[in-house]
């Protein structure tokens, strides 16, 4: 990547932050685009490298949707953007274009985190070997691992965030039969993203005959953090439910490099986090309960590890060719 003006950017369903990667893979010139400002994600991008004037040979986009080949991508969650390589070489004047979901960029960044880009969740120690997953709610729910490779790392993606979620209380099974009703089926992302605690808020207040008079989640997270019943036991049944598929993930790939929750959502909602419960629903997997105590989960905090993550990833894929 010597020589490489590498642009990269972490494309989700709320906004594009664009930056250029510096040699040692930390972003510089960081722009934001709201995707309601914009028809296409071409005009965004034209938009940001109008407003910062810079100037790039290679390009690599961490794009919240699946990627067909590393050639096309669509955001999952704002169907007009979508990602076509060649267009966008012919337009912007690249010779390189890398198109990535965004959580292989997540969980491409996660060994280039620094010690003030985390925090962990309850006591099991940080291992910095072992395979690793990353999961975030945020417009969606992303999910991939990362598997060591050698001296280095193989991100792996997938569409874990899509997969059927289930009920363990009574009260969740009764809620999620108003969101099946509406949806048609509650897959994870249905209930463990920004607009599923909106959607779950609904469907708990309307058991209980009522309207929930939150419009979005960051009231939601406000009215708990003023102490509001309501939202805090919404609040609380997220952040359980979170946890669970942290542990099924954690399972499924035996990531005994951690869980590192990702994401716009969980850095705004860290202090409401109980450690212990959290470990608690994440540990509650018999038979187990002692692999799963030795599994750190923690929550990244950082801004720009989607565009850290994205030029790590496009480091290694280049360095590959």
């Amino acid at each position: 990547m010597a020589g490489t003006r590498l642009l990269v950017g972490d494309i989700g369903g709320t906004h594009g932050r664009f930056a250029l990667a510096r040699a040692d893979l930390r972003p510089e010139r960081i722009g934001v685009e709201e995707g309601d400002a914009h028809p296409d994600f071409e005009s965004a991008l034209a938009a940001y490298l109008g407003k910062y004037d810079v100037k790039a040979d290679t390009a690599a986009f961490a794009v919240a949707g699946p990627v067909t080949a590393g050639e096309t991508a669509r955001v999952t969650n704002r169907r007009n953007w979508a990602f076509d390589v060649e267009s966008l070489k012919r337009r912007f004047g690249l010779s390189r274009v890398i198109v990535m979901n965004d959580f292989v960029a997540q969980a491409a960044a996660l060994p280039h985190l620094t010690v003030d880009e985390i925090a962990p969740i309850g006591p099991a120690p940080r291992q910095i070997g072992g395979m690793k997953v990353a999961v975030g709610p945020g417009t969606g729910l992303g999910v991939a691992a990362l598997a060591p490779e050698g001296p280095g790392w193989r991100p792996l993606p997938g569409e874990g965030g899509h997969v059927e979620l289930a009920a363990v209380t009574g009260r969740e099974w009764a809620a999620f039969e108003l969101i099946r009703a509406e949806l048609g089926r509650v897959e994870a992302e249905a209930v463990i993203s920004g607009p599923g605690l909106l959607r779950l808020h609904r469907a708990l207040a309307q058991l209980d005959g009522r309207e929930a008079k939150e419009a979005d989640a960051a009231a939601i997270v406000l009215a708990a953090r003023r102490g509001e019943t309501r939202a805090l036991e919404t609040v609380g049944l997220f952040l359980d439910m979170l946890a669970r598929f942290c542990g099924d993930l954690a399972l499924t790939y035996a990531a005994e490099g951690g869980v590192y929750v990702c994401g716009g959502v969980a850095p705004k909602m860290l202090d409401l986090i109980d450690p212990d419960a959290f470990r608690a629903a994440f540990e509650a997997k018999a038979p187990h309960e002692a692999l799963m105590r030795r599994m750190a989960t923690t929550v990244v905090v950082s801004p720009v590890a989607g565009l850290l993550g994205c030029a790590a990833q496009a480091r290694r894929l280049l360095a590959g060719e």
